[in-house]
């Protein structure tokens, strides 16, 4: 997420009514009708109240794009303002070209929600149409998710554990090749170690745990209530930005609509 002080603001809502005025002559009564609605925050722009067609022919406007813009950051402000409190939000106001939201949960936080508008960057000569990503998460408790990820970390350790350094003792000097290699691989035993005692020991939830797996379920089906989303309209994906990609407590879905990605960011404990 891009953080300045002069980043790219969301329009306001006079911006954007000025700036419809002057495509009065140009896009249909009632598609201006349709775009009075979002910046009114009527309904959310993911919603289909128009075609993906219209919607692909929209974002070459940049009329659209703020809209949809101003629609998306704006409903996700009103959504978890009026439902809570103790929450970490951070926007233009600190300078983030997006939304970004935590819930505290004492010495640690959970995120609820990302909204990243910053423009994608294109080739010279060619118009930027993206509108940005949104993400979701959600936290589930599974013992089956745990079993089978305390199985991969042990085949993983046994593999580590089992592996020849491939430099032989003549590459064996302080920082060679043998010697980094054998500073790596110690490193990942560790790391996996850790992960082993971890889930070794999770016996039961903390109220640390269970207060996120509230928190993250409320404000993921207010989210996809609100986009007129349900999990079945998502589908698993091989993204790894957000979460490791081998790690079997988490998972990615996604939803794609024109110019906007919606990834559902799933946690288990």
């Amino acid at each position: 997420m891009k953080v300045n002080k002069d980043c790219k603001k969301v329009s306001t809502k006079e911006e954007l009514i000025e700036l419809l005025k002057k495509y009065k002559g140009i896009l249909s009564d009632s598609m201006i009708s349709y775009l009075n609605s979002l910046i009114d925050l009527e309904f959310s722009v993911v919603r289909e109240y128009i075609s993906n067609n219209d919607k692909e022919a929209l974002s070459e406007l940049e009329v659209y794009r703020k809209i949809a813009i101003y629609n998306i950051y704006n409903r996700a402000l009103n959504i978890f303002k009026q439902k809570e409190s103790e929450l970490i939000i951070s926007s233009n106001n600190e300078g983030i070209e997006g939304l970004n939201i935590y819930a505290s949960l004492g010495e640690n936080n959970c995120k609820l929600f990302d909204f990243n508008y910053m423009e994608v960057l294109k080739p010279y000569g060619y118009k930027a149409v993206r509108i940005g990503d949104i993400s979701l998460f959600k936290t589930i408790e599974s013992t089956e998710k745990r079993e089978e990820e305390l199985i991969r970390v042990m085949n993983e350790l046994d593999r580590l554990y089992d592996e020849k350094n491939p430099y032989n003792s003549s590459h064996n000097v302080y920082g060679g090749p043998a010697s980094q290699w054998a500073f790596e691989h110690s490193k990942k035993i560790k790391d996996y170690e850790d992960k082993f005692n971890l889930l070794d020991s999770k016996k039961e939830l903390t109220d640390e745990d269970k207060k996120e797996i509230e928190i993250t379920k409320r404000f993921n089906e207010l989210l996809l209530e609100d986009y007129g989303l349900t999990n079945k309209d998502f589908e698993e994906s091989n993204y790894k930005c957000f979460f490791n990609d081998k790690t079997k407590l988490q998972k990615t879905l996604v939803k794609k609509i024109p110019n906007i990605n919606i990834k559902n960011n799933i946690k288990y404990i």
